[in-house]
């Protein structure tokens, strides 16, 4: 029994030692461009482009609560734009789900990302684009492990759109597509 509690506190730590990425050093801002394919609702599969933007510290200490900023800039394309049209949307809104994974001392740690997709009017014509802003709050435990930490985007997302429209709420699932993208944000320094 303590065995399994030293192992699950040690597991606790290593999770603390991976959050500790975006953490209370000087931040500098990453940005990253990367292509998704995701299912809709009547026009079916769609390349999506999603600009990626956090602002990546580059050193970390224990013990300290942070904010990092996070920004998704969505081009769902031309066919999210004219399927919503057709079914008379004027607006969407929701929320987009995914996390950026951690390799921290050769293990991996995924921390979620939750970001508000605000009132965004669908354009009267063209792609239909909308952006998603928030942040991941935290506070970094003592005894998080030293080293190197590199953060990326996971291959999946997850959107809800919520719409004025006939078609009413929707989830895409999205992945990473071709899968083989540079997906990493950046590294920091744990100390």
């Amino acid at each position: 029994m303590r065995n399994t509690r030293r192992r699950g506190i040690g597991l606790a730590a290593l999770l603390a030692g991976a959050l500790a990425i975006v953490s209370a050093g000087p931040a500098a801002a990453a940005e990253k461009t990367l292509t998704y394919r995701g299912g809709f609702p009547l026009i079916g599969d769609q390349a999506v482009t999603v600009v990626v933007g956090a602002d990546i510290p580059a050193t970390a200490a224990a013990g300290s609560t942070v904010s990092v900023p996070f920004s998704l800039d969505v081009d769902a394309g031309q066919a999210a734009g004219d399927g919503l049209r057709l079914v008379g949307a004027t607006q969407l809104s929701g929320s987009i789900k995914s996390r950026v994974n951690v390799a921290v001392g050769g293990q991996s740690v995924a921390i979620p990302v939750a970001l508000p997709i605000p009132a965004t009017p669908v354009p009267a014509e063209g792609s239909l684009k909308f952006t998603a802003r928030g942040q991941v709050d935290f506070t970094v435990p003592a005894g998080t492990p030293a080293g190197e930490a590199v953060s990326s985007v996971d291959p999946a997302a997850s959107t809800h759109v919520v719409t004025d429209s006939s078609l009413g709420e929707f989830d895409v699932k999205l992945t990473l597509d071709p899968p083989d993208q540079d997906a990493v944000l950046g590294t920091t320094t744990v100390s």
